[in-house]
């Protein structure tokens, strides 16, 4: 089997992009441009046009993560870590229901845990340790992802005010989602939410967890907290200002 149809579970070792690598760059790169070049498209739209925008970001998203069961269910390569159970998974469903419904908690969501998530992700890759540049899964990890950005960054663009209130709802649900997820981990022996591992390449968490072991865990809201301050404290200060 070619390399290109391979996962990280079933590559050989060795073929790895590599985070911070050229390739890696030229996907955030994309990234920002695609931030820029579609967040203005957005914010001149009309509701109408803006409406349409936010579904095909959430039609794109879930055809993406179909690939990965279209590619890994007929070669045989299935794993459970492949649920659509980690933390960005769940945006991916979040940006589905709240392209069509507009719920605000769920708008809530994807900006404050959405968005931070799939951040991290783009900027600490857990993928480019094992597979290469031109490999379907490392492409597919590295566009759903930005996909999860680009979503709240429209939101953004539209006008989005963040409200305190409604994350201290949307933090409730995604710990009650954390709980959930460590019972799964230990039935599966999977890694959802990261409560049971740091996970695999140099992001924060791993290499906490190499010094202080299972206390990793505490970095995590402390890393929650970093992000939420400026994302709430800014943009609250704006409006004031305005007003």
């Amino acid at each position: 089997m070619s390399v290109f149809w391979k996962t990280k579970f079933s590559i050989e070792p060795g073929l790895g992009m590599e985070s911070y690598s050229l390739g890696h760059f030229f996907w955030l790169a994309v990234l920002v441009v695609l931030i820029l070049f579609l967040g203005k498209k957005y914010k001149n739209c009309d509701e109408s046009g803006r409406r349409k925008m936010r579904l095909t970001v959430a039609f794109l998203t879930i055809a993406d993560e179909l690939s990965k069961y279209i590619l890994t269910l007929p070669t045989g390569q299935w794993d459970w870590n492949f649920l659509p159970f980690h933390l960005c998974s769940i945006s991916m469903f979040a940006v589905l229901i709240h392209s069509i419904t507009g719920n605000k908690y769920l708008e809530e969501y994807l900006y404050a845990v959405g968005l931070p998530a799939a951040t991290m992700a783009m900027v600490f890759p857990d993928w480019t340790g094992q597979l290469p540049f031109f490999n379907l899964m490392c492409i597919h990890s590295f566009t759903i992802h930005m996909l999860l950005v680009i979503y709240p960054c429209l939101l953004i663009a539209g006008g989005f005010k963040p409200d305190i209130r409604k994350l201290v709802v949307v933090l409730f649900a995604v710990l009650l989602l954390a709980i959930v997820m460590y019972f799964v981990n230990n039935i599966l022996d999977t890694n959802f939410f990261f409560v049971n591992g740091g996970g695999d390449g140099a992001n924060p968490l791993s290499i906490l967890e190499g010094y202080v072991g299972r206390w990793y865990l505490l970095a995590i809201p402390l890393i929650g907290t970093i992000c939420w301050l400026p994302m709430y404290i800014i943009p609250n200060r704006f409006a004031k200002r305005v007003r």
